[in-house]
C-alpha cells in the first residue's frame, strides 16, 4: 500500500500559542507528522507521499515530498501527489487527523473507486435539556447521532485523474460528486479520534498518546 498525507497546513489558528508549521508540533517525544508516518509503517504502507511546500518535514527512506509552488488546496494536492503513486489505489489522510485502527480496513472497504472514514462527533459543550422553561437533564459533551469525516480516505488512483481538480479543495469539487455518482463508501469507525486546531486539542492529543503509549509498553 502507499499513502498520501496532506501537510501542507501553516496551523494558523494555534497562533500565537504556537508558531511552526502543524506538522512540525512536538507530540510528546516525537512530531506529529513521524507519529503519522510510524503509524502507516507499522500497518504495512512503506511508500508515503508528504504534499506539502516544503522538505525539512522528516528524513524517512519510506517517505518522499509532492512539492506545491503555489497553494493548490487539498483536491489539487492530492491530485499532485498522486503522480508519485504506483498503486492503482492509495490512502489518503490529513496530517493532523489521528485514528486508531488498522488503515488496510478502509484500503480494502474502497471496492467501489473510494471511500471515507467516518466517526459520529462529540459535542464539545455540554448539553441542556428543558421543558417548559425548566432544565430536565445536563449531558456533558455527549456524543452526537451523525457522522462526520475524519480526514482519511482511500482513492483510486483512476478516480483521483478523472475528479480531482488541479486546483481546489476536494471536500467541495470532488466528494460531492462522488456522493452524487455512489463511488464513495463511509466506513464507520467507533474508535477515539483526536484532531489538533487549538492549542488546547494540541494538549489533549499530547496526553491521550502518552496514555495510549502507555498501555502498549
Amino acid at each position: 500500500m502507499q499513502a498520501i498525507v496532506l501537510c501542507g497546513g501553516t496551523g494558523w489558528r494555534l497562533k500565537p500559542d504556537i508558531w511552526i508549521p502543524k506538522p512540525k508540533l512536538k507530540i510528546n517525544n516525537e512530531t506529529l507528522i513521524s507519529h503519522q508516518v510510524n503509524w502507516l509503517k507499522k500497518h504495512g504502507i512503506n511508500k508515503i507521499v508528504l504534499a506539502t511546500n516544503t522538505t525539512d518535514l522528516i528524513e524517512d527512506p519510506s517517505v518522499t515530498y509532492s512539492i506545491e509552488q503555489k497553494k493548490l488546496g487539498t483536491g489539487g494536492a492530492v491530485k499532485k501527489a498522486a503522480e508519485q503513486v504506483e498503486d492503482e489505489r492509495v490512502y489518503v489522510m490529513n496530517v493532523d487527523d489521528i485514528v486508531f485502527y488498522n488503515p488496510k480496513k478502509l484500503y480494502e472497504y474502497a471496492n467501489s473507486g473510494a471511500a471515507i472514514l467516518v466517526a459520529k462527533p462529540t459535542l464539545p459543550f455540554g448539553r441542556v435539556l428543558t421543558e417548559d422553561t425548566y432544565v430536565t437533564e445536563f449531558a456533558q459533551k455527549p456524543q452526537l447521532d451523525f457522522y462526520v469525516s475524519t480526514g482519511h480516505y482511500v482513492f483510486e488512483t483512476s478516480v483521483i485523474k478523472r475528479y480531482f481538480p488541479d486546483e481546489g479543495d476536494m471536500e467541495l469539487k470532488t466528494l460531492p460528486k462522488l456522493a452524487h455518482e455512489r463511488i464513495i463508501r463511509a466506513y464507520e469507525y467507533q474508535g477515539e479520534w483526536l484532531t489538533i486546531n487549538t492549542m488546547k486539542e494540541l494538549l489533549n492529543v499530547r496526553e491521550c498518546l502518552r496514555k495510549h503509549n502507555l498501555k502498549q509498553q
